[in-house]
């Protein structure tokens, strides 16, 4: 007698189904910038080489030293990845003029500023770079740091497909995958994996610490652990983005799940799983003095000039986030930033519109976690270093913040006809942005952009350089990871919960708050 398959295994099915396509949708849009970028294409991916080089041959916890500006560490690598580029900075300038990197693994002393930085990330993507220090080990080295930060795309994927009631939550996760996450994911540099595993945090811990229904959450939770995990050991601002979100999740303790969830075993494990790893990880900070960034002088700042300053340059950060690309030396056409932000502000106006008093709170302490404290920590710290603040270090955060925005809407307000639609047209407005983006910055590297635009510039085949295997690659990789992430995202967004699930989810809901 043939068994009979359990009830399930139709929706566990679909559900890796979902999985593995979005991770190659993923996989192929990032992807796409890795083969498309010149070395050190992206900001500070030469210095983070040369870090992920050193931890892979056993240099883990190099000396601090005045290696770059009065920071950073020096670590033995391959001679053919010391290079020094010629182009950064000059938007005219095409890549053509800088050395690529060699196959030379002669063992050379080389500075860098990522030196003193936790060497998780750089064990992971380090070993292609020290076996293979020519395009080969560059390449492959690239494709585990995108592997890594597509993984936990398609993981936040699955969530919002299976826990959010009618799919709203998949805009704000195409909002927050901007093509700067993009690039940065593409590229040897911990900040990309940090906004990947910033956007699959969000998107298990809402539903883990926020939805009522009797559903089972253990893959949640599997998800919230390994990117809790990653975010508290990539970068310093890790343990601040991890304790924002418990604080706004957890508090008031009537209106959340931290009840049921403290009564549960592999919680525990998790919760102090990451505990270590954020203790550890200050640790590490205090002996290696990775908040010592250097000085860069030249700074007669007053408090209140640098405030003022700081909050000028809010407008620059915010086109940051969507996409400055290169060395932050590729401005887009306004509409780029104008349209993605007007996505943006729509979910955010519409939580807040929506939602009650206890998801504004949580709304508050996330915008104010990923905005205002980091502006403060600039303006203290502006003597000493300068504005160095980029729009990109606030996107773990901030796409915690579109995701939240996007769960209190459908929650509160937003029927599923309009979730659908509000979908789609995040899928129409959006997703072309990411290729354009990837075309203007080709053409950048390619051949420099003139002062003006025209139309004739848009030529990614042009140029005295080209990527290493080619123009074309890029492009088609783009194309089918962009085309198969929009079908798919539109396909799904058909599917709003059924009347028994709605009908089982008011059951086990508590009365609305009338305020």
């Amino acid at each position: 007698m043939t068994e009979q398959p359990a009830a399930g295994d139709g929706a566990v099915a679909g559900t890796r189904r979902v999985w593995i396509l979005a991770f190659v949708g993923f996989l192929l849009t990032i992807g796409a910038w890795s083969v498309a970028a010149p070395y050190d294409g992206t900001p500070d991916e030469r210095e983070h080489m040369i870090r992920a080089a050193g931890v892979a041959a056993g240099e883990i916890a190099p000396p601090p030293a005045d290696a770059k500006k009065g920071s950073g560490a020096f670590q033995d690598v391959p001679a053919g990845l010391v290079r020094e580029q010629c182009w950064q900075f000059k938007p005219a300038v095409s890549a053509a003029c800088a050395v690529p990197p060699g196959s030379d693994d002669t063992p050379v002393r080389a500075g860098t500023g990522a030196g003193r930085y936790h060497p998780v990330y750089y064990a992971l993507v380090g070993w292609p770079l020290d076996l293979w220090p020519g395009w080969s080990g560059v390449l492959l080295a690239r494709f585990i740091s995108a592997g890594i930060a597509a993984a936990l795309l398609a993981s936040a994927f699955v969530v919002a497909v299976t826990w959010s009631r009618r799919r709203l939550m998949i805009a704000g996760l195409l909002v927050a995958v901007t093509p700067m996450a993009a690039q940065m994911a593409s590229a040897v540099n911990p900040n990309g994996v940090e906004i990947a595993a910033g956007v699959a945090f969000f998107a298990a811990t809402i539903p883990l610490f926020l939805d009522r229904r009797p559903k089972p959450h253990h893959g949640l939770l599997i998800l919230a652990g390994i990117s809790g995990l990653l975010l508290a050991m990539l970068r310093q601002t890790g343990p601040l983005w991890l304790a924002a979100a418990f604080v706004a999740f957890a508090f008031p303790w009537r209106q959340s799940n931290v009840g049921r969830l403290v009564r549960e075993k592999a919680v525990w494990w998790w919760v102090g799983g990451i505990a270590v790893a954020a203790v550890t990880a200050v640790g590490w900070g205090v002996v290696m003095k990775t908040s010592d960034l250097g000085k860069y002088g030249g700074h007669v700042y007053t408090y209140g000039q640098a405030a003022l300053a700081e909050t000028d340059r809010w407008r620059g950060y915010l086109d940051q986030m969507v996409g400055v690309t290169s060395w932050l030396d590729t401005r887009m056409p306004a509409p780029i930033y104008l349209t993605w932000q007007f996505v943006a502000a729509t979910l955010l106006i519409g939580a807040f519109v929506f939602g009650r008093l206890v998801d504004r709170w949580r709304l508050l302490v996330l915008i104010v976690a990923g905005t205002v404290v980091p502006s403060v920590m600039q303006v203290a710290l502006v003597k000493q270093t300068g504005f160095v603040t980029q729009g990109r270090y606030m996107l773990p955060m901030l796409a915690g913040v579109m995701l939240f925005a996007a769960y209190v809407w459908e929650e509160r307000g937003l029927d599923a006809t309009r979730s659908r639609t509000l979908v789609r047209i995040s899928v129409i407005l959006l997703l072309p942005i990411h290729l354009f983006v990837l075309i203007l910055t080709m053409v950048r590297w390619q051949d420099g952009l003139p002062k003006y635009l025209t139309f004739r510039t848009f030529n990614p085949f042009a140029g005295d350089w080209h990527p290493p295997l080619g123009s074309i690659t890029p492009l088609l990789a783009s194309v089918l990871g962009l085309t198969l992430l929009g079908v798919l995202a539109w396909r799904v967004s058909m599917r709003p919960l059924d009347e028994a699930d709605e009908t089982a989810s008011a059951i086990s809901e508590p009365a609305p708050d009338p305020r």
